[in-house]
């Protein structure tokens, strides 16, 4: 039928964050031709959220059939069945999301990590490009990570890889949620800094770039933290380039000299195979621009 041909189709991605809900849009080769975002909060059930995405969808379609749609969304997900389990910053559990969009928009949906696909943005479209093995990291309220071997999305045998904020650092640290001890998550996310000094996390950073010795020193022990899970990332997965996202990487003059300092403290790990450590550069859009990579993959 004219006006439906394969290359005519039109992909879409969707990003569902705890705080916003970002839909995009583009041509069947992964071209951007609309962005859309709505805060989480005016969206109350999961419904209301695929009804808004899909009305959304609808409106900038044009006269063009939607063939794929991944949803990126926070962990723990279901990825077989479609299904989002019980993500920390939604109070929505079990919810069959693939099912649901699938029924309102006829499209193929696919469902996928948030932080695989804001790292399959950046390797696609931001900080990565070019390189062939690369390991996202996104540092704020939680740690996470999305793998990139020999060009493509790793999500291991059950969609659980890059779980990096879950790397134990110290077996005798603190306790965290997932209730293993040390996490590396229980030293350095965002709500550990903040249970530590009883700052958040963007007042303890703001105190340590205005000089605050005692903040800068908690931030150079989370750094630090940090140097030392790259070099365990270095020697598991010899990646060519880390690239890393989230609220903290705002605040990339504090962090970086250390975190790199670290890596270069490895006397296995040789110049010739050390990894570059770059800042993402697609900010709050890694994740749509990655689901629409997704989904042009998978359409």
């Amino acid at each position: 039928m004219k006006g439906h041909y394969p290359s005519r189709a039109m992909l879409a991605g969707i990003d569902l964050g705890g705080t916003q809900v970002r839909v995009a849009l583009a041509r069947s080769d992964g071209h951007l031709v609309a962005s859309i975002k709505t805060k989480t909060a005016m969206l109350a059930t999961p419904q209301a959220m695929v009804d808004w995405a899909a009305g959304e969808i609808d409106r900038h379609r044009g006269r063009e059939k939607v063939r794929s749609i991944t949803i990126a969304a926070p962990g723990p997900i279901d990825i077989k069945r479609g299904v989002l389990v019980n993500p920390p910053n939604l109070p929505w559990q079990n919810v069959p999301l693939v099912a649901m969009m699938g029924r309102a928009t006829g499209a193929k949906v696919q469902l996928a990590n948030d932080a695989d696909m804001a790292g399959l943005g950046e390797f696609h479209h931001g900080a990565g490009r070019g390189s062939r093995n690369m390991v996202y990291i996104t540092w704020s309220t939680g740690v996470g990570g999305g793998l990139i071997i020999d060009g493509k999305l790793h999500r291991g045998a059950h969609g659980t890889a890059g779980e990096i904020g879950h790397m134990i650092i110290d077996p005798n640290g603190p306790l965290d949620n997932c209730g293993q001890r040390g996490c590396l998550e229980a030293f350095i996310s965002g709500t550990a800094l903040a249970r530590e000094t009883g700052h958040t996390a963007a007042e303890l950073f703001a105190a340590a770039a205005a000089g605050d010795r005692q903040a800068r020193s908690v931030v150079e022990r989370a750094a630090r933290y940090m140097g030392i899970a790259l070099i365990s990332l270095t020697n598991a997965l010899d990646p060519e380039i880390f690239v890393m996202g989230g609220g903290v990487s705002r605040s990339w003059a504090l962090v970086y000299p250390t975190m790199i300092e670290t890596l270069r403290s490895s006397p296995f790990i040789k110049p010739a195979r050390r990894p570059r450590l770059r800042r993402a550069r697609l900010g709050d859009r890694a994740g749509q621009v990655g689901a629409v990579e997704w989904a042009r993959i998978n359409q």
